[in-house]
């Protein structure tokens, strides 16, 4: 029998329509897969292309269910099996009975969607695709279920912080049946080292298969040469409050020199920031772009050349928006928080204590802006050594295939 390559469903939050990072990874994944099924949790909006051979399919998970419907799922052997394996460990029992009944709403909405993708598998005779759900909290429940009714026969998650660490923006104080689905996934793709590690611990017997699998960038073709006058800093995040962007002119005032300041991005914090940037001194300038193109960021790092990126955040997972700005060459200031250590090493940035204050983040800041302070050849090879998309994704599909051929291929002949 000749057998040739598999097809891979990708399951997302919004990509095509949102989740931009998406777009740079499956352009080298889809390469080894023959057909690539991309289903959105939240479609809408202006779609991303995607690549010849991949699909978009709505399977109506954005409307809902009705509570009756939600209730019958609870019912079931598989619901109440889910939970007995879940509350299996005591450590469990007072996040779960606190939050009873959003954990509960969890596990229902999966398992609906577990259903819907189920008939939909089956209409299109793809139980043996690779299923691989982009996080490890999105519909990673509903393919560890179908996993273990043996309706599919490979499925894997990506983690990468929130869906990963307790007590974090969720606000629940335990990872969603994160046992259940480690038991029943072939494969868990951390990415980062931290997440990875953290991930292992909770998953026990299971941690075998945590792997790491890094997210990366495409390095530029071409890069500006001359240095910007003023230096130019550059900051890039949405505009919400852990994200302090409107710390950031307090940090640029405290510099006490000619600087010029761009932010990318937007958010519920816009006009505090504006608020902020408008009592700058008239020797800072400042440019607040908004929502953009990725393509449009890429673009303006390859036209001017950034002197610092900046970020104040107090919570990070692995920012793509500083694997940009290394891969142009330009030096990271960054809170050490998350996973931002695995971006920004000696060579390539300063790192500082969450709690530092204004004054101590501007020091840091003109202290990177020295001539002769850092190498852009250098940061350029730091990022490809670790984040250059190309080498990264094919290696990340070259793990989904052999998944495929392990745990699939032989059940096929």
């Amino acid at each position: 029998m000749t057998v040739g390559k598999p097809d891979l469903v990708m399951l997302t939050g919004r990509f095509p329509y949102g989740e931009a990072v998406l777009r740079g990874e499956l352009a080298v994944t889809a390469e080894s897969f023959d057909r690539v099924f991309v289903v959105p949790s939240r479609p809408g909006g202006d779609a991303a292309e995607v690549p010849n051979n991949a699909t978009v399919v709505d399977l109506g998970w954005k409307k809902g269910w009705s509570h009756s419907e939600k209730r019958d799922a609870l019912r079931s052997r598989l619901a109440l099996r889910i939970i007995a394996r879940t509350l299996r460990h005591p450590s469990n029992w007072g996040a779960y009975a606190e939050r009873a009944r959003t954990y509960l709403d969890i596990l229902a909405e999966n398992l609906l969607k577990a259903k819907r993708l189920a008939g939909w598998v089956e209409e299109n005779d793809l139980r043996d695709a690779v299923f691989y759900d982009f996080w490890f909290e999105n519909c990673t429940l509903a393919l560890a279920a179908l996993r273990d009714l043996g309706a599919i026969h490979c499925a894997v998650s990506r983690a990468h912080r929130f869906d990963v660490f307790d007590f974090d923006e969720s606000g629940l104080r335990r990872v969603p049946f994160r046992e259940f689905k480690a038991e029943h996934l072939d494969a868990i793709f951390a990415i980062a080292e931290d997440s990875a590690a953290y991930m292992r611990e909770r998953v026990g017997a299971n941690a075998a298969k945590v792997r790491l699998a890094r997210l990366g960038v495409t390095s530029p073709p071409s890069h500006p040469e001359a240095a910007s006058d003023p230096p130019l800093i550059v900051s890039c995040s949405t505009l919400i409050p852990r994200k302090r962007v409107h710390l950031i002119p307090e940090v640029l005032r405290a510099c006490d020199r000619p600087l010029r300041w761009v932010h990318f991005g937007d958010g519920t914090e816009r006009e505090r920031v504006e608020r902020a940037a408008a009592s700058l001194p008239d020797a800072v300038t400042w440019e607040l772009r908004g929502w953009v193109d990725n393509a449009a960021i890429r673009d303006f790092y390859a036209r001017q050349a950034a002197s610092a990126f900046l970020s104040l955040s107090l919570s990070e997972g692995v920012p793509v928006s500083m694997m940009e700005a290394q891969s142009y060459g330009t030096p990271i200031v960054s809170l050490d928080v998350g996973s931002v250590s695995e971006i920004v090493q000696a060579g390539s940035g300063v790192l500082l204590s969450p709690s530092s204050s204004i004054e101590e983040v501007a020091e840091a800041l003109s202290g990177a802006l020295d001539p002769g302070r850092f190498d852009a050849d250098r940061i350029r090879l730091l990022f490809a050594s670790r984040f250059n998309a190309s080498a990264n994704y094919r290696e990340f599909a070259d793990a989904l295939v052999e998944l495929w051929s392990r745990n699939v291929l032989p059940t096929m002949s």
